[in-house]
C-alpha cells in the first residue's frame, strides 16, 4: 500500500478564508432554495444505461437509496497530487484524504514557499491551520464541543460538508425531500429539502444527481432569502477501475458570501486518487498536528 506522506511545513496569506471555509466557516453546510438551470444547459443526448444509472421512474427515496449505494462503495480516499486553485490561492499542491465516517486530511503546499493550510478531523478534534495567518495559531474544536463552537462563533459547520462537496456525500435517507425536479439536462435531475442553520434560520439544499452514473453532480445551498450561500459542482468524472464507479475528477467551489463578501472561489482537481485503501488507525495521517510558533487555540474557548 502507497504511504500517504506529509511535506515539510510553512504557509501562504489569502488562505484564511478558504480554512475557514473548510474548517470553520458558515458556509460549510450547504442548504437554502434552489435554483438548477445554467450549468446544464445542454443539447439532450441518448442518455445511456449503466448499472449505476438512476431508472426513468425513480422516487425520491429511491434515487436516494441508489446515489448512497454508490457514494458509499468509496470507503476511503488519497491522493498526493490534487491541485488547489481560486481567488487568492494559486497553484497550492494538495493532499487530500478522508476515510468514512469522520475523518478528514487536507494539506496545502507551494512549490517556493511550503506548507500553507492544514485542515483536519478525526474522531476526536477538528482543525485548522493556515501559516501566514495572523494571530498564529492551530485553532480547533473538539468534536464533543462541536454545537459549542457553532453556536459561539456562528458556524455551521459539518464535518461530512467536505466529502459531501468533494463529490462522494451520502444524502439523509431520513430526509423529506422535494422532487425529483427535471434539470435542464436530461442527464440530471434535482432534489430539494429545507433545512434550518444552528440559530434556527430555514434554509433549502439543492442536490442535482447524475442520473447516468447515480452519483451527486452538485450541492447548493439558499438561504431563507433564497440567496446562495454556497455550491459545489463536479467538474468531470472519470471510471475508477478498482471500483468500476464514475467518480469525480475534480470540484469547483462557490461561497458568493464569504471573505467579508466578496466570495470565494476555487477549484480541486484530484490527481490520481486511491480508493478504499485506508484505515481509521493511520495515527500519523489523522492526529491534529502541531507546528512550531503557533500554540493551539480551542475555537469553544473564544
Amino acid at each position: 500500500m502507497k504511504t500517504f506522506r506529509l511535506t515539510p511545513a510553512r504557509t501562504y496569506p489569502a488562505l484564511l478564508s478558504f480554512a475557514a471555509v473548510l474548517a470553520v466557516g458558515s458556509v460549510l453546510a450547504f442548504s437554502t432554495g434552489c435554483r438548477s438551470g445554467d450549468p446544464f444547459r445542454r443539447q439532450p443526448k441518448p442518455l445511456p444505461v449503466s448499472e449505476w444509472a438512476i431508472p426513468g421512474a425513480a422516487s425520491a427515496a429511491e434515487i436516494v437509496s441508489i446515489v448512497n449505494q454508490n457514494v458509499m462503495r468509496v470507503d476511503s480516499f488519497v491522493t498526493q497530487d490534487a491541485t488547489l486553485n481560486g481567488k487568492g490561492i494559486f497553484n497550492l499542491k494538495g493532499e487530500i484524504a478522508f476515510k468514512r465516517p469522520g475523518y478528514f486530511r487536507l494539506i496545502g503546499t507551494h512549490a517556493v514557499s511550503g506548507r500553507e493550510l492544514d485542515v483536519g478531523r478525526n474522531a476526536h478534534v477538528m482543525w485548522m491551520w493556515v501559516g501566514k495567518a495572523e494571530p498564529k495559531a492551530t485553532y480547533f474544536c473538539t468534536n464533543a464541543n462541536y454545537q459549542q463552537c457553532q453556536e459561539k462563533l456562528d458556524l455551521s459547520f459539518n464535518p461530512a460538508w467536505i466529502i459531501e462537496a468533494m463529490g462522494f456525500g451520502a444524502l439523509d435517507p431520513t430526509a423529506s425531500y422535494e422532487g425529483p425536479f427535471p434539470a435542464e439536462d436530461q442527464r440530471h435531475l434535482e432534489l430539494r429539502v429545507t433545512e434550518r442553520s444552528a440559530d434556527g434560520v430555514p434554509r433549502t439544499r439543492c442536490v442535482i444527481v447524475n442520473r447516468e452514473y447515480g452519483m451527486p453532480a452538485a450541492v447548493l445551498i439558499y438561504d431563507q432569502f433564497q440567496s446562495l450561500v454556497a455550491e459545489a459542482r463536479v467538474t468531470a468524472y472519470r471510471k475508477d477501475e478498482a471500483t468500476g464507479l464514475m467518480i469525480p475528477k475534480g470540484v469547483s467551489i462557490n461561497c458568493p458570501k464569504e471573505a467579508n463578501g466578496e466570495g470565494m472561489q476555487f477549484a480541486i482537481q484530484y490527481g490520481n486518487p486511491m480508493l478504499n485503501q485506508l484505515s481509521a488507525d493511520n495515527q500519523h495521517l489523522w492526529a491534529m498536528p502541531n507546528y512550531a510558533g503557533y500554540p493551539s487555540v480551542d475555537m469553544a474557548a473564544k
